[in-house]
């Protein structure tokens, strides 16, 4: 067993020795060759070349960072960041073989090493991504799922994500699903949203799709409008084919919306049980996928939540909101949770979803913006009316409609806009007012905002909680609980010299499980540098300000878990 441990944690020793020797060395020949024995180790098991090795070392010691740009390898090696761009094709070809995922948003490249690469050098072997051949079909929509997630991330250009389809299709063109599709003569932009409505249907229960679902997948702005337009309008091959039609609400016709026909699922998918939901579930995350989580919070906030989760329980709110028709007064339930980042109020939306059985709806403000004027303001009303129909239309207790870091939303209108911008900001807002006039259901904000709320929207607000920092004694707790090999004063040494919140302890516990499968084991002073680097994102007015309770604060949940 011993003799297993060292021979699978030769590879990671050999770039531990190569980042040693690399730090500061400018990358010059004099560090190739003081390196040379452990480059060669690493080029000749993994089949590199030798800068190949050097870099992969450089983002294996990086794999901390979700975004490792390629100006930090720079700095670390000391040398220009010009010096690592000239070895693009070295990275490109890491990339290709999987070795690193690189992402494109924002016209700025940044990487990330998969923690399944991390799982094979922790085996002293070389990755080996996934072979598509010889999968069940159940196996290839699943991967497909894969690349459009890869795609919309941008960690695949719409070049690559064509390339790695038409892999993934060709190596398993025995399907019948396969087979199907390829009889018909379909062009790139429409055979990619044809199997995007698949993958919709059967990874995310999404019977119906929209604009808003889609828009991501096709880069080129020219591109996505034509899409938008000839599916609107019902003018594509996939329309003409008998593939695809409009959704039907009420008896008319959405030309927004789009689904499958029946004769195409039975064509593509034969007898395989399709999914049943509703054309409106898409976003929707089931209560009981939700994952229980311990949370901790000041005796006020406590007393808060406890309040809601009861009144939001199924048969409660069914009679609060029949006693509150009776009076003529507005049935909808519009929360906000605001406090600093990491204190648990996204968390806390979860678990109320969770015990009171309610699934979530989760909005992401910035998915909702267009760049085309006018599209911004559809999402919205859109998102509204999906919801409106859910509510309406399902068996089960109402979903929460959950606004995730709705920070830009709530902030205070601007008086006289002109801009552009300021303008769709403006309606915005108006929207989303009038729908919270007339909601029916549940809405939960979620912002970092503390004072800058636009009156408008506190006024509408029924249940309003703050989510304050833990004080020390249950910062301590919270680094035992994450940390359980800390002592009692370990744990409040940390607390006593770092204010953080729930959410930055995890963040640097997370880093701590990363370090000891790198280094075997996690000292005391690696663990205070995770914490001086988390340090950096506390700003001083946040370590200035004190927000919440200091005493009082108690656990509230008698499960296990992760704390926030």
């Amino acid at each position: 067993m011993e003799k297993n441990q060292n021979r699978t944690s030769a590879l990671l020793e050999a770039m531990e020795k190569i980042m040693e020797l690399g730090r500061n060395s400018g990358l010059s020949a004099e560090f190739y060759k003081k390196a040379g024995r452990y480059i060669r180790a690493v080029s000749s098991k993994l089949s590199m070349t030798p800068v190949q090795s050097v870099l992969l070392s450089a983002f294996i010691n990086s794999m901390t960072d979700s975004r490792i740009l390629l100006s930090e390898l720079a700095q670390y090696f000391n040398c220009s960041t010009i010096r690592i761009i000239k070895n693009v094709n070295e990275i490109d070809d890491l990339e290709r073989r999987r070795y690193i995922r690189c992402s494109r948003a924002s016209r700025q490249r940044s990487y990330r090493v998969p923690l399944e690469v991390l799982d094979a050098l922790k085996e002293d072997r070389p990755y080996v991504p996934e072979s598509y051949s010889g999968m069940s079909m159940e196996r290839l929509v699943a991967a497909l799922g894969e690349k459009f997630t890869d795609l919309e991330e941008d960690e695949l250009t719409y070049k690559g994500f064509l390339e790695e389809v038409d892999a993934l299709l060709t190596q398993n063109k025995e399907l019948d699903f396969v087979k199907a599709l390829n009889k018909y003569d379909l062009e790139d932009d429409a055979r990619v949203m044809l199997l995007f409505l698949c993958h919709k249907r059967m990874n995310d229960d999404d019977i119906g799709i929209s604009w808003y679902d889609y828009r991501d997948i096709y880069k080129d702005r020219l591109d996505a409008l034509y899409m938008k337009n000839s599916m609107k309008d019902g003018d594509n091959d996939l329309f003409a084919y008998g593939l695809v039609e409009h959704c039907t609400e009420d008896g008319i016709a959405d030309t927004s919306c789009v689904r499958l026909t029946e004769s195409a699922v039975v064509e593509l998918f034969g007898q395989l049980r399709m999914p049943s939901g509703n054309v409106r579930s898409r976003h929707l995350l089931h209560h009981t996928k939700i994952a229980v989580k311990e949370l901790f919070y000041g005796s006020r906030e406590s007393a808060q939540i406890e309040e809601l989760t009861r009144l939001l329980a199924p048969g409660t709110f069914d009679d609060v909101c029949t006693r509150l028709a009776s009076k003529g007064m507005r049935k909808g339930f519009p929360c906000i949770f605001y406090g600093p980042p990491g204190t648990g109020k996204t968390e806390t939306a979860l678990q109320i979803a969770r015990e009171t059985g309610r699934d979530i709806l989760q909005v992401e403000v910035s998915q909702l913006r267009s760049k085309w004027v006018g599209e911004s303001e559809k999402n919205v009303k859109g998102l509204f009316d999906g919801y409106r129909a859910m509510v309406s239309q399902s068996s089960c207790p109402a979903p929460i409609l959950l606004f995730n870091e709705a920070d830009a939303i709530l902030n205070r209108r601007k008086q006289g806009a002109e801009g552009g911008v300021d303008k769709m900001e403006n309606a915005l807002q108006n929207i989303i007012l009038q729908e919270m006039e007339s909601l029916e259901g549940i809405m939960i904000a979620t912002t970092n905002l503390t004072g800058n709320i636009d009156p408008a929207f506190e006024r509408r607000f029924l249940y309003k909680i703050e989510f304050g920092r833990p004080s020390a004694d249950v910062r301590a707790r919270i680094w035992q609980s994450m940390m359980p090999s800390l002592n009692a004063d370990k744990a409040m040494d940390l607390a006593s010299d770092y204010n953080f919140s729930g959410g930055q302890i995890e963040n640097i516990a997370r880093k701590c499980s990363v370090a000891e499968v790198l280094y075997g084991t996690l000292d005391f002073t690696r663990l205070r540098a995770f914490c001086e680097t988390e340090r950096l994102a506390v700003t001083a007015s946040d370590s200035k300000r004190r927000i919440g309770f200091a005493d009082g604060w108690k656990k509230i949940t008698p499960d296990t878990g992760k704390f926030c």
